[in-house]
C-alpha cells in the first residue's frame, strides 16, 4: 500500500472475479485499487445456454472490459501463471502483478468425462445438441440418456436438458422415444432437500422421464449406456455433463483435479495474502450463485485484514437454483441447518430478487441495469421455471454431491478372502510437515529411497508431494532452499480405508490418475499404497497354477 490503497489483484473473468470487485468498489471504495486480468475479452452469460437449443434463450455477450470499469476496476489480458506469497507477486502471460491481496477466479475447464457421448459444456455445444433434436424429431434416434459421471460439480443443468427434450417433443407430438436421466445421487436434486427432490420427481414422471438413481456413467457404446457399479441403460444417443478441472498454478497448493483448497473465508490454505473463489476451489459445488457467496466472504476478508471498518463474515453457502422445466413455475426453500430442524417451504413467489439464473448480490442487478434482458433482469415468467433455495451444511456437500468419485463399498468386496488394501499397503511411509523445504524433502526422499511424502498439519493429512509435484517446482525455477512443500503439494488427497478392496483402490487411482494412495484409518495415517503394488498383486492373483497334473 505504497501510495494509500490497497492494491487488490483479481484473477479471472468470471462470476466470482466480477462479483468480488463490485464488492470491493463498494464496501472498499477509493482505499482499494482493483486490477482485473482474465484470458478472454469477453463475459457470457451461461447459464441459459441450456434453454438457447430450444429457441427459450440467447446466451448474452459482454464486454469485460467495459464491465470492469463500470465496477471501478482496471483490466488486462492474460492469464494467471503461479504465485509468489512471500514477495506478493503474481505471474501472468502478461507479466508480473505486485499486490496487496490476491483473488485467484479462474475457474474451472470442462472435459469429456463419458467416452462416446455428446458432452454439453455451454454454448459452444447448443447447436451439437439442437441437431440431436432435429434426429430425434425426424424418427432417426429413439432412445437418449442424459449422464452424469463423476467429477460434474453442479447436476441441475442435467435435468434441464432432460425436461426440455421432453416437452420439446411433446409440444411435436413426437412419440415413442426413451428418455432417461442417469445420476449417481440417491434421489433427483437431493443437494435440495426432500421437497425439492420429490417436485422434480414428479416433473420427470409426468414428462415421461425414467430416472436411473445412484450410478455412474461410464461409457457410451452401441444402443447402451455402461454404468458403475453395475447396469446398462438402453441409449442410441448419450448427452453427458462435463468434468471439471483446476488450471495449474505454480506456487499454489491444489488437489488432484487442480482445486484450491480454501478456508471458511475462502483464504487459500498456508497463504495469508492469497484468496479464492468460485469453481477453482475445492468446494464440491460449482455454481454461480456460490462463486458470488464465496466473492464476497474473500473479500470481506480481505478488507478486514487491511484494517477497514469491514465484518468478516464466513462463507455459509445457500444455495438456490432456477431449473427451466417448461411447466408451472414453483418456488421451493429448503433450510440445513447444523442445529434447527430443516424447514421445507413451497411458494409461489420469487425467493430472491432480481431472480435471475446466476444468484449474485451484486452481479445480478448490476448486469440488469446494464443489459435490460429478461436473461439478466429476472422478471418472474409465467411459466417454465421452478425455484429451489437450499442452505447447506459443508459436512453434507461431499455426500450429497456427484463432485468426487466413491467406490462403493461392495466393489470388489474385500471380504471372502478378497485381498484388501490392508493387505499390501506400506506402512511405514515417509511423513513430514508442510513448512518443510523441497530441499529439506528431496534428502529425506532419497535417505528413504522414497518416491512421495505425505503431507501431515496437526495429525491431520493435508496434502501428499509426489514426484509430478517435485517436476513443476524445478520447471518454475523455485529455490529448494526457500520453497515450502505447502505451496507445491497436492492438497486435499484423495484416500482410502485399509479395509477397502484393493479392485476398488485401483479403480480410484486409475481414475484419477494417481501412483499413490494414502490410507486412513479413523483419520489418522497408516500407509501408502503404490498402483504399481496393486497391480502386482492382482497379476499374481490372475495367475493360473501349475502343476503336473497328478
Amino acid at each position: 500500500m505504497a501510495d494509500g490503497a490497497l492494491k487488490v489483484v483479481v484473477a479471472g473473468g468470471g462470476v466470482a472475479a466480477l462479483e468480488a470487485s463490485l464488492a470491493l468498489r463498494e464496501l472498499g471504495g477509493r482505499r482499494v485499487r482493483v486490477e482485473l486480468f482474465a484470458p478472454e475479452p469477453s463475459f457470457w452469460y451461461r447459464p441459459v445456454a441450456v434453454a438457447e437449443p430450444f429457441g427459450r434463450g440467447v446466451v448474452r455477450r459482454f464486454d469485460l472490459g467495459e464491465l470492469a470499469e463500470a465496477a471501478g476496476a482496471a483490466f488486462t489480458l492474460g492469464s494467471l501463471v503461479g504465485v509468489d506469497a512471500d514477495r506478493r507477486e503474481a505471474t501472468t502471460t502478461s507479466g508480473t502483478f505486485p499486490f496487496d491481496a490476491l483473488l485467484i477466479a479462474t475457474g474451472a475447464s470442462p472435459s469429456a468425462a463419458i467416452p462416446g457421448a455428446l458432452t454439453f459444456r455451454g454454448p459452444a455445444d447448443t447447436e451439437r445438441f439442437a441437431r440431436l433434436l432435429e434426429e430425434i424429431v425426424r424418427g432417426d434416434v429413439h432412445s437418449v440418456a442424459f449422464a452424469s459421471s463423476w467429477g460434474a460439480g453442479w447436476l441441475l443443468p442435467l435435468y434441464e436438458l432432460a425436461l426440455q427434450t421432453a416437452e420439446h417433443l411433446a409440444s411435436r407430438e413426437v412419440r415413442g422415444v426413451q428418455l432417461t436421466l442417469v445420476t449417481p445421487e440417491d434421489a433427483p436434486l437431493q443437494l435440495f432437500g426432500r421437497t425439492a427432490s420429490q417436485a422434480v420427481s414428479a416433473l420427470l414422471a409426468d414428462a415421461g422421464v425414467g430416472i436411473v438413481t445412484g450410478a455412474y456413467a461410464v461409457e457410451a457404446r452401441a444402443e447402451e449406456l455402461v454404468l458403475t457399479p453395475e447396469g446398462t441403460v438402453a441409449a442410441e444417443r448419450v448427452v453427458a455433463l462435463p468434468r471439471l478441472r483446476g488450471q495449474r498454478l505454480d506456487g499454489v497448493p491444489q488437489t488432484v483435479e487442480g482445486f484450491v483448497p480454501v478456508d471458511e473465508h475462502c483464504r487459500v490454505l498456508g497463504m495469508d495474502c492469497v484468496y479464492a473463489a468460485g469453481d477453482i476451489t475445492s468446494f464440491p459445488v460449482k455454481q454461480g450463485g456460490i462463486a458470488s457467496q464465496q466473492a464476497e466472504a474473500a473479500v470481506e476478508a480481505i478488507l478486514a485484514h487491511a484494517g477497514l471498518a469491514v465484518e468478516a463474515r464466513p462463507f455459509e453457502p445457500v444455495l438456490r437454483g432456477l431449473l427451466l422445466t417448461g411447466h408451472s413455475p414453483r418456488y421451493l426453500r429448503h433450510e440445513l441447518g447444523e442445529s434447527a430442524v430443516p424447514a421445507d417451504e413451497v411458494s409461489e413467489r420469487p425467493l430472491w430478487w432480481p431472480p435471475a439464473k446466476i444468484v449474485g448480490r451484486r452481479l445480478a442487478p448490476f448486469l440488469a441495469s446494464l443489459s435490460g434482458d429478461e436473461a439478466t433482469q429476472g422478471t418472474p415468467p409465467s411459466s417454465g421455471r421452478l425455484r429451489i433455495e437450499a442452505r447447506l451444511v459443508e459436512a453434507d456437500v461431499d455426500r450429497l454431491s456427484a463432485a468426487s468419485l466413491e467406490v462403493p463399498p461392495s466393489y470388489g468386496s474385500g471380504e471372502g478372502g478378497a485381498t484388501t488394501v490392508g493387505d499390501v499397503m506400506f506402512r511405514a511411509p515417509l511423513v513430514v510437515g508442510p513448512d518443510v523445504t523441497l530441499d529439506a524433502l528431496a534428502k529425506r526422499l532419497r535417505e528413504r529411497e522414497a518416491a512421495s511424502a505425505l503431507v501431515v498439519d496437526g495429525g491431520e493429512l493435508v496434502g501428499i508431494l509426489t514426484p509430478r509435484d517435485l517436476l513443476r517446482a524445478m520447471a518454475a525455477g523455485v529455490d529448494p532452499r526457500e520453497a515450502l512443500v505447502r505451496q507445491w503439494m497436492t492438497a486435499e488427497p484423495v484416500a482410502v480405508d485399509p479395509s477397502a478392496a484393493l479392485s476398488a483402490a485401483e479403480v480410484l487411482m486409475t481414475e484419477y490418475g494417481i501412483h499413490h494412495l494414502p490410507v486412513l484409518e479413523g483419520g489418522r495415517v497408516v500407509g501408502l499404497l503404490g498402483l504399481s503394488d496393486a497391480v502386482r498383486m492382482r497379476r499374481r492373483s490372475e495367475v493360473a497354477p501349475i502343476g503336473l497334473g497328478f
